[in-house]
C-alpha cells in the first residue's frame, strides 16, 4: 500500500469501527427492562369437611382462619367466604363474616360442610373441625382438617373386625356425580370391594361407608380412594370398642401417597400403646429401614431396624418399648413404594377410666406457610406442638394471630416438644402459622390432650399447607410471532 494513503485509511477504519461500536451501546434511558415471572395470587379456594355430624351434647365446631396477617411480609386481606351444609338440593349456604376466625357450630346427622372463599385473602384460609364427646360408646377427642378436593385418597390405619366401628366418609362439593374406585390392602392382601370399583357420589353430598361392609374382618387396612371423575375429599372416622366400652375414636387423615422416604411425627411421651401401620401397595416385597428421632436422640429402633413388607400387604409394628415414654417420630426409608400412618394410645390412671387414640398419618414437610386453625386443648389443659428435623438442623418460625413469632431450632435428627402456651398465652389457642426459617426439612404436628371425668382426651392434627402462588412466566416481545 502506497504510505501516503496509509495513515487515511487507518483513520478512516477507525472511525467505522467507532460507529459499530457507538451503534451497539445504549444510554441506560433507552434500555428496555427485561420482562420477569409475575406471581398470580390465589382468590378462590375452597375446603371440605367431610362429616360434621354432631349432638346437642357434642356439637361439632368448625374454625375458618383466615391468617394472611400472620404471613411473612404480608398484609391483612379480605375474603367473602360462604359455607354450605351439603344435602343435595337441600344444601344451606351462610355467609360468613370477614373476620379473622369464625367459627360453625353444628349437631345434625351425616353433614358434610363446604367452604368457599373468594377475593384477595381466599389462598391464607384454613379450617378444621373439633368435636368433644364427653361420655357415651364413642367417648373421644376429635379433630381434622377440612381439605381441599382432589382426585387420590390414601388412608392407613383403620379396620373391618369385630370391635371396631370405623366409618369411611367420601364428599362431593361438586356439581357433577364423582365416579370413586377404592381398593384395600390389609394384613391379609389386597382387596377389591366388588360394590365400590364403580361408586358414584351425588353432587353437594357425603357418603359414609362402614369398613366392616366392604372389608370384613379385615385389620390394618388402607384404602386407596381414587376419583375417576369429579374432585373428593375422603378421611375415614375410627371408633374403636371392647365390649361395651369405648376404647379410643378419632379421624384417620389421608396420609403421604406412596414413596420411599416417609416421616411420621407427632408420637406422645407417657406410657400406652405406640404403633406404626406400613403398606407396600406395589407387587414387589418393600424392604423398609427406620429410625427413631426423639426428644433424647436419634436411633433404629430395637427389633425394628429393618421390616419386610410382603407386596400388597400391610405390617402393623408395636414401637412403644422403643421410644421409651418420650416423645418422638418415626423415620422411613424404603427400597420400594410405600404408605404408612401411626397411632398413639393415651393410657388410663385407673380401672374405672376409659382410653383414648389420636392418629398420625406421614407428613409434609413445612416448605411454604401453614395453618393450623383451631389450637384450644379441652379445660384448657394441655397443648403440645411435636417438630422433628429428620436430617439436619432446622428453624421453625411460628406466627400466632398477634403476629409476635417465635423461631424454635431444632437439632438434627431429633423432635422437640413445645408448648405454645408458654410464649403466646391465650392466643396460642387461636389459628398458628408455620413457616421454615432455614436449615433442613421440618416436620409439625400438634396434639391437644386433657384427663377429662372418664379418662384421657387426645387428638392430633397437621398443619394444612396454604395453596401458593401461581407463577406464571415471563412474556418476552417476539415480532416473528405473526410472521406466517
Amino acid at each position: 500500500m502506497n504510505r501516503a494513503l496509509r495513515g487515511p485509511a487507518v483513520f478512516v477504519i477507525a472511525l467505522i469501527a467507532l460507529g459499530v461500536v457507538a451503534g451497539t451501546v445504549h444510554p441506560a434511558s433507552r434500555l428496555k427492562p427485561r420482562p420477569t415471572a409475575e406471581a398470580l395470587p390465589v382468590s378462590d379456594s375452597q375446603l371440605v369437611c367431610p362429616d360434621t355430624t354432631g349432638e346437642s351434647d357434642g356439637a361439632t365446631t368448625v374454625t375458618v382462619a383466615n391468617t394472611s396477617a400472620q404471613l411473612p411480609s404480608a398484609k391483612t386481606a379480605s375474603v367473602r367466604r360462604t359455607t354450605t351444609l351439603m344435602s343435595g338440593s337441600k344444601a344451606k349456604t351462610v355467609t360468613l363474616p370477614d373476620r379473622p376466625v369464625s367459627r360453625v357450630a353444628t349437631s345434625d346427622v351425616g353433614q358434610a360442610l363446604a367452604i368457599t372463599n373468594t377475593g384477595a385473602g381466599a389462598g391464607a384460609v384454613a379450617a378444621d373441625q373439633n368435636r368433644l364427646i364427653p361420655r357415651g360408646l364413642f367417648r373421644a377427642l376429635l379433630s381434622a382438617p377440612c381439605l381441599a378436593p382432589g382426585t387420590d385418597w390414601w388412608i392407613t390405619g383403620t379396620d373391618g373386625r369385630v370391635g371396631y366401628s370405623d366409618r369411611l366418609v367420601i364428599a362431593n362439593p361438586g356439581t357433577t356425580i364423582a365416579n370413586i374406585t377404592v381398593t384395600a390392602w390389609s394384613d391379609k392382601g389386597e382387596l377389591e370391594p366388588p360394590k365400590l370399583q364403580s361408586y358414584s357420589v351425588v353432587p353437594g353430598t357425603a357418603n359414609v361407608l362402614p369398613v366392616s361392609q366392604f372389608a370384613p374382618n379385615a385389620g390394618s387396612v388402607t384404602l386407596r380412594v381414587h376419583a375417576n371423575s369429579g374432585r373428593i375429599v375422603s378421611e375415614v372416622l375410627d371408633r374403636r370398642i371392647s365390649g361395651i366400652s369405648p376404647v379410643g375414636s378419632d379421624w384417620i387423615p389421608p396420609t403421604q401417597p406412596p414413596a420411599r422416604d416417609l416421616v411420621i411425627p407427632g408420637y406422645l411421651g407417657g406410657r400406652g400403646a405406640r404403633r406404626l401401620v406400613i403398606t407396600a401397595p406395589g407387587t414387589s416385597d418393600a424392604t423398609v429401614q427406620l429410625r427413631l428421632a426423639t426428644t433424647r436422640g436419634n436411633f433404629a429402633p430395637a427389633g425394628h431396624q429393618t421390616v419386610v413388607v410382603p407386596a400388597d400387604h400391610t405390617v402393623e409394628l408395636d414401637i412403644g418399648s422403643s421410644l421409651g415414654g418420650v416423645p418422638g417420630a418415626v423415620v422411613l426409608h424404603s427400597d420400594q413404594d410405600v404408605v404408612a400412618s401411626g397411632w398413639s394410645w393415651a393410657a388410663t390412671t385407673s380401672a374405672k377410666d376409659h382410653p383414648d387414640l389420636q392418629w398420625q398419618p406421614a407428613a409434609l414437610p413445612v416448605t411454604r406457610p401453614a395453618a393450623l386453625p383451631d389450637n384450644a386443648p379441652p379445660f384448657d389443659s394441655t397443648l403440645r406442638l411435636y417438630v422433628t428435623a429428620p436430617e439436619a438442623g432446622a428453624r421453625l418460625r411460628v406466627t400466632p394471630t398477634s403476629g409476635a413469632a417465635k423461631i424454635l431450632s431444632i437439632p438434627a435428627g431429633r423432635t422437640v416438644a413445645w408448648d405454645p402456651g408458654n410464649a403466646f398465652g391465650k392466643d396460642a389457642y387461636g389459628p398458628l402459622v408455620f413457616t421454615s426459617a432455614g436449615g433442613g426439612p421440618v416436620y409439625v404436628s400438634r396434639s391437644l390432650f386433657a384427663y377429662g371425668a372418664h379418662g384421657p382426651l387426645v387428638t392430633s392434627e397437621q398443619p394444612t399447607p396454604l395453596p401458593a402462588s401461581v407463577l406464571l412466566p415471563a412474556v418476552e416481545p417476539d415480532p416473528r410471532a405473526g410472521v406466517p
